[in-house]
């Protein structure tokens, strides 16, 4: 019963905030137009809010040397620094690298950009 009441007066309190915010946009418009008849239709166009500031690369930050992109044909566990714990497992798909390579004995180790931040991968 009480959960009843909780619910129903959040409601409420969220339907008056919403009147409350309408008559406030309501008052402000203007009284004193005039009428002009006009055929055709309209549109109203407004910009799109921004999420981050632009530009998000400057001038300078952009890749002057691309890297050979990394074909995954199978499923490849990843880690964060090589030879350490495995962090996670690749699904078989195209990664991007950093172009930073480390050789090995047991192959050589790339490292790669994930959802987790830059990782490596055994390259047999």
């Amino acid at each position: 019963m009480k959960k009843i009441i909780t619910i129903a007066a959040a409601l409420g309190l969220m339907a008056s905030m919403g009147t409350a915010a309408f008559a406030d946009n309501a008052s402000t418009t203007d009284s004193t137009s005039t009428a002009t008849s006009v055929t055709g239709t309209s549109e109203t166009v407004t910009e799109p809010s921004k999420l981050v500031p632009e530009p998000i690369i400057s001038a300078g930050e952009e890749v002057t040397q691309p890297t050979v992109p990394l074909i995954l044909t199978v499923n490849t566990p990843f880690y964060f620094e090589p030879g350490g714990k495995v962090a996670s497992v690749l699904a078989p798909q195209v990664v991007n690298t950093t172009g930073n390579r480390v050789g090995s004995l047991i192959g050589e180790w790339v490292e790669v950009y994930t959802w987790l931040g830059t990782a490596w991968i055994l390259v047999k």
